[in-house]
């Protein structure tokens, strides 16, 4: 018998050890699952885009002033400059049409124009723009800075994504780069971006990642610069030898991408590449998304890049399947060998059942007992139910303040209905301008939150306060809770992901996070048991 109970764990070890396969660490992991947040999201985040984009070009279109309608255009290109090729390249030749006998103008949409072929990896047809066709004598000094700040771009995308085309005669982009920092006002973004690549070139990380946190702070984590700063923390991290830090901020800057409905991307694309390793799945998946979105955008380089990269996973994921396969059929002939053996076993039980009616006789006694806890369990039962009554009427109260916010937001969209019915986008522009009922009906629920909750659970903050250094404690107003408590409660209701609590509370994931961290630096117990203690309160 003894031997039979050795065996059977032993051949289990056996086969795990065989078939394993390989998985990301923990912090990968989390990291992971964080993104595939945003992923689930994404038609949402596009539907969004759309929205803004039909709405400026609705107001541009009832714009009778050229060069009114020329601005309006050009921020529309804006829009669309990473999430449509075509349709950026249509709205900055009609830019370029629109300019009329106004040179300036026209050579500003040429030169942005430019700008998306080079990113585009259309070389030639940026390389016609800028050194053939730009007529730099008739720009400001603004223009000026612009066009050469275009060049830099140009040289800059060439010179790594040479391998497509023939390589071209053009000045490196050192000098370029050495002119603007002379001529753009200093500290500026774009000064602050050009400064960070020359120590990236000159091998000072240090200093570029200084630089690089500078211009981090300065914008917010849903700005789609905040996208492109991260990823260049993420190369800088690299060059580094940091790569878990790598790996950490290509999701941050994958996710803001995903946020701003950015079809043009690299991030998701280097994060497969960095995880396929260990997570062939979930490389496999996110360069199918990239190639997807790549030929969505329908422009030559990116989807060239990802086909280099989208084979090798996708060998890696047929093997992976076949290795499953292989351990589901060496998993069915260990069934059966344990189907044997279980067998056995009961027949060794059944020569053994005298030992039942010993058995009978204690479970007659546990009965007695369970009978007499029973009665216990009854009274704990009742006490239930009133408390559930008690919550009951307080989720009645929050649903009716949920339907009237319902009702409320219907009738304001019905109103703004009828107004772009009735051609007046403008209008409704200015009333959106400087309506506050999202602050209003935040704020209500806000209200009603604290009420609710507190009511549930009236020494949530004595015990919550009970967990933190004396000086970091909190301290309300009587009948609210402040937006670390409210974070904290979602928290003791069961809700732990930070981007539903983010959605719940209308705050970024970023604020959430930094919240949640700011807290837990001054709990008196162990920092990563924190959140199950908070859990734990009131039960």
């Amino acid at each position: 018998m003894k031997r039979i109970q050795t065996l059977v764990p032993a051949v289990l070890m056996l086969s795990a050890c065989q078939f394993s396969v390989p998985h990301p660490d923990r912090e990968t992991a989390r990291l992971l699952k964080e993104l595939d947040g945003y992923i689930q999201a994404r038609d949402m985040y596009v539907v969004q885009k759309r929205n803004r984009i039909d709405a400026l070009s609705n107001i541009s279109r009832e714009q009778a002033d050229p060069g009114r309608r020329y601005e309006l255009e050009m921020k529309t290109a804006d829009e669309y400059f990473s999430f449509s090729f075509d349709s950026t390249q249509t709205y900055l030749k009609r830019c370029i049409d629109l300019a009329g006998t106004n040179l300036e103008r026209a050579a500003l949409a040429s030169i942005r124009l430019a700008e998306l072929y080079s990113k585009a990896g259309n070389y030639m047809e940026a390389n016609e723009i800028l050194y053939a066709q730009t007529d730099t004598t008739i720009l400001d000094e603004a223009g000026k800075n612009a066009y050469m700040l275009a060049l830099y771009n140009f040289s800059h995308d060439l010179s790594g994504n040479s391998g497509m085309v023939e390589r071209l005669s053009i000045p490196p982009e050192a000098p370029y780069r050495d002119r603007l920092l002379q001529c753009l006002p200093e500290n500026s973004e774009t000064w602050r971006e050009l400064l960070r690549d020359r120590f990236m070139a000159q091998g000072n990380l240090s200093a570029a990642d200084s630089v690089s946190r500078v211009l981090m702070n300065n914008c917010r984590p849903e700005d789609r610069r905040y996208a492109i700063h991260a990823f260049y923390r993420s190369e800088i991290a690299g060059m580094d030898g940091r790569y878990a830090e790598r790996l950490h901020w290509l999701v941050k800057s994958a996710e803001c991408d995903i946020m701003n409905a950015v079809k043009d991307y690299a991030s998701l694309t280097l994060v497969a590449t960095d995880v396929l390793p260990t997570d062939v799945e979930h490389a496999f998946r996110y360069l199918q998304i990239a190639q997807q979105d790549a030929l969505f955008y329908n422009a030559k380089l990116r989807p060239w890049q990802i086909s280099r990269y989208l084979q090798e996973a996708q060998d890696a994921y047929i093997e992976l399947q076949a290795k499953k396969q292989q351990t589901a059929q060496v998993l069915l002939i260990l069934l059966g060998v344990l189907t044997v053996i279980l067998l056995f076993l009961a027949h060794f039980l059944v020569t053994r059942s005298r030992k039942l009616t010993r058995m009978r006789h204690e479970l007659e006694n546990l009965n007695s007992r369970l009978e007499t806890a029973n009665i216990t369990l009854n009274d704990l039962n009742r006490q239930i139910t009133r408390a559930d009554q008690v919550k009951r009427d307080y989720i009645l109260e929050f649903l009716r303040d949920l339907s009237e916010q319902i009702a409320f937001l219907r009738s304001e969209d019905n109103h703004s209905r009828n107004l772009l019915k009735q051609g007046k986008a403008n209008e409704l522009l200015k009333e959106l301008s400087i309506n506050s009922h999202s602050e209003q009906a935040r704020e209500k629920f806000y209200e009603t939150f604290d009420r609710t909750f507190l009511g549930m659970y009236p020494h949530f903050i004595e015990d919550f306060n009970a967990l933190l250094q004396e000086d970091a404690r909190l301290s309300p107003p009587k009948g609210r809770l402040s937006t670390e408590l409210r974070i904290f409660a979602l928290i003791c209701l069961g809700v732990d992901d930070s981007k539903q609590i983010a959605s719940m509370l209308d705050y970024s994931v970023s604020t959430i996070y930094n919240y949640k961290v700011e807290v837990k630096n001054h709990a008196l117990g162990e920092r990563d048991a924190f959140e199950q203690t908070v859990k734990n309160l009131g039960k």
